[in-house]
């Protein structure tokens, strides 16, 4: 019809076309409506008022349109007025005046067009939230008043007069703020969260997946959705978020899906809908709006009226029809009207407007509602759409602000989450023992763990000097509890142990394999002290360097979550060793080492026969200090790379090596070098039991100068390098494990369009590797960001592995605080050369952060019950990690929870030291699925590859 039309219209104006064109008829018309808009509703449409830009304003009567109808002009103080079709398709329109030179003819496009292609029987979700820092807009105190009195309880009193209203909040700490505030208000939120109008998040909070330990990853899960569920009348949230930070990490997926959570929230990704899935194949459906505050900071698409808001819509959307079409979806189409720390806004009349214009005109459009995240991902997961696939990780590209711009806070976060889950273990063991659980230490636990996964992904900002130091004592109290409840565990459980002799000393294993290392006991005057096992075999033991009442000594074979006994006896025996020792190199039985300018500046291993470190560039265990001008976290695209700006290195500096000390047990050498704004102290110990070298860094006295930057390296003779790093419950492999494609999604700074293999620096937990087909090495880390690369003008192509120590940069926030540091700060790292094995790098980066425990018993005691010797749970195989031991959230039942580590599908066996009467398998939050064989000591399950399972351990009826 309308390319007849044009036909007959092209043949009717033929001949006016002959003629040449006045200036004022080349141009189009100009069309400009009253805003607010004003509108007359039709039988099937609605009129807008608008003005004609035309000259002699009084020649012109009416328009005519293509469709047959017209509308009259009217003349308003010299101006053309005129009620045009707000909804239709694009037609020609005639513009007719009082003689036929005066006529004008062109295409008229309504505000909104007929054609809303594969949403045009759909409906449009507004999805009214608000995106949540704990702090960030202002200190903790402040944002948390500000929940709860300017967001939470005005959302609540909206629903209560809108009965459409909906609104949601990210996470469930937010819910814990407002019901402390306001516990006579928990029906009212009960009430709202059954109707489907107020929704809170799975999660405890939002945090840099990457910063958290396992188990601290794990417990977001504990204190949000089986919180929630407990507190709440069994109300079970299905829906995740992590709106605002562009990294995710590998098991994620894993741990919300096996937590009964179905949805995951992201942003600063590409508009979508995916099917994300962890290594061992669960997965959480995924939606990201492209970024969480585009609808109410940059389209604002309901600040004017329901036209407006048509209009924009639509433009929106158009390019989406070919996407639902695609992936078969549902016509359901989300506006997530959100931003930090944004209050309720109820747009209840444009949603009326809106839907009476639809009714009213019969016109074909979407409809338009409240709704939720939760609500809309309902109306899309139907069981024939078709949702990309994805998995991997995506690295973190603001991981500078929180490991290297808080380095001392995230050291006890990092202590926190290693240690919590020992306090956990050796306390059910002890329960056990005693067959009692009244003095497990439930609620201390609890509060530990809580303050350890505080901190979320909002450091720094306004006054952000005060919300970093209520993060630093949140964690350093978790550090600190965790310690004491673990000492207080394997003290109690030492009582119980049977010992021969005076001067026992029991040494704890809290990792679940076998592990030899270094063990240390405090005995006044260690000197007249030498160290035997039970047999009355001498084990190699030497004084400590810096306290004459410390002893040192290598425990072997330590069981599995278990411990050993050695005794104390009075003397001066020691253990020889082949080794030679000067005061700037060294020969034992597993390396030949050379100290020189900047650390180790020759390594050979004698049993790979190879030269393990290349010094062209660096020695071995190099600081280096750089520039830094990135401020950690914000709308940047890409990680900040560091720059040449008054470059140094230890290496620059001539170095004084000194044997600080010397014994069977290890050897240790020492040297400074005073930089520009620190001293730089480097210790380097070189074991002689087992093949680990020790690099000790101090940064001592810096000054906290801006945009300065401290790397630890270790430059390694390695061509065709694989770099492979713990991340949580799994081992990453650059290259492997991060999703194959740019994540798209916008920043204020652009798109995310760099490819995630790409990124580093990286988070990591305990370790970062290289390997080749011929040897690996492997480099244990205490601090939360490594990378690979040289970071220097003409970067070597061999491999560097680095621990970032520490940035002074500034929050991104504009009234935000720097990350000055000033003061003493200490690092350690950790490194072997072996034949390429995960296993090895996994055992070896993880026991070097998780030191063996002692206690010392001084009197003997033959009554007790306990052996010398014992493994309260072990596996049959060492890549099945234990995670965590614990007392039952219901009861006093036993949680055991496993992790395979290797990416291999196995039946691994679970020894026991107690009698078991009955196995169950729970979801990760402990939620019972089903019963499984297994009584006795001794149970077998079956464990898919990278795969996290939680049992309950049933030891009496």
């Amino acid at each position: 019809m309308m390319k007849k039309f044009l036909q007959l219209w092209s043949l009717i104006l033929a001949p006016t076309f002959s003629f040449v064109l006045s200036a004022q008829e080349k141009q189009v018309v100009a069309i400009e409506y009253v805003r607010p808009y004003e509108y007359v509703v039709t039988e099937n449409n609605l009129l807008a008022k608008a003005y004609l830009d035309l000259e002699n304003v009084a020649a012109y009567r009416k328009v005519t349109f293509e469709d047959g109808s017209q509308t009259k002009i009217e003349h308003i103080e010299g101006k053309a007025a005129v009620w045009l079709p707000v909804i239709g398709l694009p037609q020609m329109m005639e513009i007719k005046g009082s003689g036929k030179n005066h006529n004008r003819t062109q295409l008229f496009t309504p505000l909104v067009t007929s054609d809303w292609d594969y949403f045009k029987d759909g409906t449009f979700h507004i999805i009214s939230s608000s995106h949540q820092d704990i702090a960030w807009m202002d200190t903790p105190q402040a944002c948390r008043h500000d929940r709860i009195n300017e967001i939470i309880a005005p959302a609540l009193d909206i629903m209560e007069t809108d009965k459409a209203y909906h609104f949601g909040m990210e996470q469930a700490l937010n819910l814990k703020e407002f019901i402390e505030e306001h516990p006579e208000r928990k029906d009212e939120v009960i009430k709202r969260y059954k109707e489907g109008r107020f929704t809170w998040g799975a999660t405890y909070n939002q945090p840099y997946e990457g910063m958290q330990m396992g188990e601290q990853l794990i417990r977001e899960m504990y204190f949000g959705k089986l919180w929630i569920e407990k507190n709440f009348d069994g109300i079970e949230e299905i829906t995740a978020y992590n709106t605002d930070v562009p990294g995710r990490t590998l098991q994620f997926p894993q741990i919300l899906a096996k937590s009964g959570t179905e949805n995951l929230f992201v942003s600063r990704m590409r508009e979508g809908f995916y099917d994300w899935h962890s290594p061992d194949g669960s997965s959480v459906v995924t939606y990201s709006p492209g970024n969480y505050g585009w609808a109410a900071m940059f389209y604002k698409l309901f600040d004017e009226d329901a036209i407006e808001a048509l209009v924009k819509i639509q433009n929106r959307v158009k390019m989406w029809s070919d996407y639902y079409r695609k992936h078969n979806l549902p016509p359901h189409f989300a506006i997530v009207l959100s931003n930090d720390a944004s209050g309720p806004v109820d747009y209840g009349h444009i949603v009326k407007e809106w839907n009476s214009i639809l009714s009213k005109t019969g016109a074909k459009f979407p409809k338009l509602r409240h709704s939720t995240v939760p609500g809309f991902l309902a109306e899309i997961k139907r069981s024939d759409a078709k949702l990309e696939y994805l998995e991997g990780s995506r690295p973190n590209i603001w991981s500078y602000i929180h490991g290297p711009g808080h380095h001392k806070a995230i050291d006890a976060s990092r202590e926190a989450g290693r240690i919590l889950p020992s306090a956990e273990i050796f306390s059910a063991v002890d329960a056990l023992l005693s067959k009692d659980f009244s003095e497990y230490p439930t609620d201390r636990l609890s509060k530990a763990f809580e303050e350890s996964i505080y901190p979320d992904h909002g450091w720094g900002g306004k006054n952000g000097h005060i919300t970093d130091s209520i993060f630093k004592d949140k964690l350093e109290f978790a550090a600190s509890e965790a310690n004491k409840m673990l000492r207080n565990s394997i003290r109690s459980i030492s009582s119980k142990v049977r010992t021969e002799k005076d001067n026992a000393v029991l040494v704890f294993n809290d990792l679940s394999w076998v592990r030899n290392g270094l063990a240390t006991v405090d005995i006044k005057g260690a000197r007249s002290y030498y160290v035997v096992d039970a047999e009355g075999n001498k084990v190699a033991s030497q004084v400590s360097a810096t306290n004459k009442d410390q002893l040192h000594f290598f425990a072997p074979n330590i069981p599995s979550l278990g411990y050993k006994t050695f005794y104390l006896k009075k003397g001066n025996k020691q253990v020889k060793v082949a080794k030679e020792v000067t005061p700037n190199s060294l020969i034992n039985e597993f390396y030949k080492i050379h100290f020189g300018n900047g650390g180790l500046t020759y390594l050979f291993d004698k049993d790979l026969n190879k030269e393990v470190i290349k010094s062209t560039r660096f020695s071995g265990g190099e600081v280096i200090t750089l520039g830094y001008d990135g401020n950690g976290a914000g709308e940047f695209t890409q990680m900040t790379e560091p720059n040449m700006a008054d470059y140094d290195k230890l290496g620059n500096h001539e170095a004084n090596w000194s044997l600080i000390v010397d014994g069977p047990v290890f050897s240790e050498y020492g040297t400074s070098a005073k930089f520009k704004h620190t001293k730089v102290a480097q210790r380097i110990r070189v074991y002689h039991q087992e093949k680990k070298i020790d690099f000790f860094i101090d940064l001592l006295d810096w000054d906290g100068t801006h945009n300065r930057e401290f790397r630890f390296a270790l430059p390694l003779n390695m061509d065709n390098s694989r770099i492979k790093y713990e991340v949580p419950l799994a081992i990453a492999e650059v290259g492997k494990s991060e999703m194959k494609e740019a994540p798209r999604g916008w920043a204020w700074g652009g798109t995310y369009d760099q490819k995630p293999e790409t990124v580093h620096p990286r988070e990591v937990m305990n370790f970062i590797s290289s390997e080749n087909d011929d040897f690996a090495v492997t480099m244990a880390t205490d601090v939360a960001l490594a990378d690979w690369i040289d970071p220097t003008r003409e970067a070597v192509e061999y491999p560097v592995l680095q621990g970032v120590l520490l940035a002074s940069h500034k929050s991104c926030h504009g009234e935000g605080n720097w990350y000055h540091q000033t003061g003493d700060h200490h690092f350690q790292f950790s490194m072997v050369s072996h034949r390429p094995s995960d296993s090895r790098s996994y055992h070896f980066g993880t026991s070097a952060n998780q030191p063996l425990r002692t206690v010392r018993k001084e009197a003997r005691d033959k009554d007790a019950e306990l052996p010398q010797e014992l493994s309260f749970f072990s596996t049959s195989d060492p890549m099945v990690r234990i995670s965590t031991v614990k007392k039952s959230e219901e009861g006093d039942d036993v949680i055991v929870r496993l992790v395979e580590m290797e990416g291999r599908d196995k039946d691994p066996t679970v020894e026991l030291a107690f009698p078991l009467q009955k196995l169950v398998k729970t979801n990760l939050i402990e939620k019972e699925e089903k019963e499984l064989k297994g009584t006795g000591r001794q149970i077998n399950v079956e464990l898919g590859h990278n795969a996290i399972e939680t049992y309950k351990l049933i030891f009496s009826e």
